[in-house]
């Protein structure tokens, strides 16, 4: 097993993903030693079920995905859905529409709900989708859900562009060692994965099968 398996997040967020799909992830996961799965809260008891003799394999769900634009009640109670359904980890879609508006109370009223009404249940990943924010946008979203007390920050969903190294570096220097980086959106090599970890990265969302080369 690779140092990188074991930052990694198999992911399947798609539209067309099956219940089989969702069994195949969980596997490649245990046979590699992925650090956890990512799908969306209606499979997550299904993966709970495929990894309840591996609970180093980490479930993690998405709650307002893919757009983060749905109420923040039905994004909370989705979050908590997806925890008590064993979800140990939420990638939880932040209303850009919010940030770029500067509504920042309205914003921060989200997040900090997120994070209270799962707590204890799972972590708040908070997905800010970088590809679509100027710097001092990525910097006030992420000072925000820093002093709102989320576990990690999620660069992108994929969606909407691409990650890059400087979306990554610009994130750890705002929120410091304080908040864990999930970065995603566009990684599909061991080369960019690593390179992300490099930036400042703690793990890896990939829908490839991303192998370390021998």
């Amino acid at each position: 097993m690779s140092d990188l398996n074991k930052v990694i997040e198999y992911t399947n967020v798609k539209s067309g993903c099956t219940v089989a799909d969702v069994r195949s992830l969980c596997k490649q996961a245990i046979i590699n030693g992925f650090r956890g799965v990512c799908v969306n809260s209606g499979f997550v008891r299904i993966c709970y079920e495929e990894l309840k003799d591996h609970p180093e394999v980490k479930i993690v769900t998405t709650a307002g995905f893919p757009t983060g634009g749905g109420s923040f009640k039905a994004k909370v109670f989705e979050a908590i859905f997806a925890a008590e359904e064993g979800a140990k980890e939420v990638d939880f879609v932040a209303n850009i529409g919010l940030l770029k508006d500067r509504k920042d109370k309205e914003l921060r009223d989200e997040i900090r709900s997120a994070v209270k009404n799962t707590k204890g249940l799972a972590e708040v990943k908070l997905i800010i989708e970088a590809p679509l924010l100027t710097q001092e946008e990525i910097v006030r979203i992420c000072t925000i859900a820093k002093e709102e007390g989320v576990a990690f920050i999620k660069t992108a969903t994929g969606f909407n562009g691409e990650t890059t190294e400087e979306h990554v570096k610009l994130i750890r220097k705002t929120v410091g060692k304080d908040v864990k980086i999930k970065a995603a959106g566009g990684i599909k090599t061991a080369e960019q994965a690593k390179a992300m970890l490099r930036a400042g990265a703690d793990t890896i969302g990939t829908s490839s099968l991303i192998k370390e080369e021998e």
